[in-house]
């Protein structure tokens, strides 16, 4: 009979890259693990993909303790585990999973922040929409953006943008890409589904390089209005969204700042969320919002979390993610949540309005 005990796999030699004949990277990773007791063990299979359940790719090795796998992409995450079976045919439970980031000496966690959105009164000048996020990984992942406006008003939000402008910004200040309508020539959203439902709303497709980028949306002729802003991971396998921010001016009633993201995975994801105003000011935002509140709600609308100053509530916690808020004014709010959509609502403590920013920061 199988032991049910857990084979111990080794990770023998990380991601070796090789070179094909097409000047792509593959990789290869070598595995190694502890024999099995048994006496009626009739071999190993090797179990990998890219998540780490259900693994989607598996091979037998017979009864050798060791194996190759080949043909990994560059920048790609795998995870690997491995069972035993007997001469009946009973196969053991996975052994512990390892992972590896073909190509790269560190492991990149998998993505989870799938599509992040926020929602919020954008004016001009400092009050304009920034969404900031960073691209973790080695290769360039594709991500669509989008700045969504005039649709908003079918749905009942009044004051809506009426002709949204977006840009993509990278971390020197230049702007690698910029749009006023998405039906632009080229590769665009609607081979993926995301084309927004009005002309007037611009969205684009993007290869970003691993760095930390800002999505900024105005109005065209300097206008004001409620607006939408979203980023889609379409490449969720090749590297992450690590962190997903949005700085906007936060008013009162319906124009609060309302940041959505989904949590992709199989299993709940480590998370911490911020509501920032006073630290803003040493870097010269005038009229912070000096005490932001934070809620956080799931997808059917209840209410999960709420805090005023991160000091009142799972300060330990907090401290404990190593980012926590710098003022004790500040708001956030860390928990393990499952698979889902969230929406995270800053206001300002007693109707307060300026400046605020809201994060989400994965801590896988």
């Amino acid at each position: 009979m199988i032991s049910k005990r857990r084979i111990h796999l080794f990770l023998f030699v990380i991601c070796l890259p090789i070179l094909t004949a097409f000047e792509t990277m593959a990789g290869t990773v070598t595995l190694a693990w502890n024999a099995n007791s048994e006496q009626d063990i009739a071999g190993y299979r090797v179990h990998y993909g890219t998540v780490v359940l259900p693994y989607n790719k598996v091979f037998d090795v017979k009864t050798t303790t060791t194996a190759t796998v080949v043909s990994l992409l560059r920048g790609v995450t795998y995870t690997f585990a491995i069972t035993a079976y007997n001469t009946a045919g009973v196969e053991s439970a996975y052994s512990a999973p390892v992972s590896c980031t073909v190509g790269s000496s560190r492991l990149i966690p998998t993505a989870v922040l799938a599509n992040i959105s926020s929602r919020t009164f954008v004016q001009t000048g400092e009050n304009v929409m920034i969404g900031g996020f960073i691209v973790d990984g080695i290769v360039a992942k594709k991500v669509a953006v989008r700045a969504i406006g005039p649709s908003l008003a079918a749905a009942g939000v009044s004051g809506a943008m009426t002709d949204p402008v977006l840009q993509i910004v990278d971390s020197t200040g230049a702007v690698i890409a910029t749009n006023d309508g998405w039906n632009i020539p080229g590769e665009g959203v609607s081979a993926y589904g995301l084309a927004p439902t009005d002309p007037r709303e611009p969205a684009l497709v993007a290869n970003l390089l691993p760095g930390a980028y800002s999505a900024i949306v105005s109005g065209q002729g300097n206008s004001s209005g409620v607006a939408l802003f979203e980023l889609y991971d379409l490449d969720a396998a090749t590297g992450r969204i690590a962190n997903i921010s949005t700085r906007s001016r936060v008013e009162s009633g319906d124009n609060v700042m309302i940041g959505g993201f989904i949590l992709g995975g199989t299993t709940g994801t480590d998370v911490i969320i911020r509501a920032i105003g006073p630290s803003l000011v040493p870097n010269g935002v005038t009229d912070a919002l000096l005490d932001p509140t934070l809620e956080l709600y799931d997808s059917n609308g209840a209410l999960l979390a709420s805090n005023d100053n991160w000091r009142s509530d799972q300060e330990s916690a907090i401290i404990a993610t190593t980012v926590p808020p710098t003022d004790d004014r500040e708001a956030a709010i860390v928990g393990t949540l499952a698979p889902g959509a969230y929406s995270a609502v800053v206001r300002g403590a007693n109707g307060a309005t300026g400046v605020a920013l809201v994060e989400v920061y994965a801590l896988n």
